[in-house]
């Protein structure tokens, strides 16, 4: 599962490496505040992503797409979502991977991330993490042609 978001702040690619159990303390699109600080009151403090963020994130820089891993998606709609979705993945019998990735606002401004940038970077992210995926054996074989895993190099460590 990789779940996609813009950030305002971001100037390149993030991947997110964490999820915090933490809600800001800021209205929603309702008006409403959170009922508690955090996410779920039983929760881990955080969950990581099993994907390599800065083997990924080197992997989109050697591709042209500006990329760097992150420590923090966030404390609002971003964190919320990536919080359960490694939560959920954690509770499964199968094993599920789990990432989420920021991307910058589309601008008119030349030191902007263009859109030819921001779809090459969402499908070598994808193709990044079907390799991981197939190099760990976290992916049922899926019928028709074969993923050539050789293709994208997973040598870089995270941080």
């Amino acid at each position: 599962m990789i779940h996609f978001g813009v950030s305002q702040r971001a100037k390149t690619f993030r991947i997110e490496r964490f999820a915090h159990n933490r809600a800001a303390r800021r209205t929603d699109a309702h008006g409403l505040m959170p009922a508690a600080p955090t996410i779920r009151a039983d929760g881990a403090d955080r969950f990581d992503t099993e994907v390599p963020a800065a083997a990924l994130a080197a992997h989109l820089r050697s591709c042209g797409i500006p990329a760097a891993s992150s420590r923090s998606a966030g404390s609002y709609l971003c964190n919320f979502l990536y919080y359960h979705s490694l939560d959920w993945a954690r509770r499964q019998a199968e094993p599920r991977l789990v990432l989420f990735v920021h991307i910058p606002p589309l601008r008119d401004r030349t030191d902007s991330v263009g859109q030819d940038a921001i779809f090459r970077g969402g499908h070598e992210a994808l193709r990044f993490v079907l390799a991981f995926a197939d190099t760990q054996q976290k992916l049922a074989p899926v019928p028709g042609p074969a993923f050539a895993r050789s293709e994208i190099i997973l040598s870089a460590k995270d941080a």
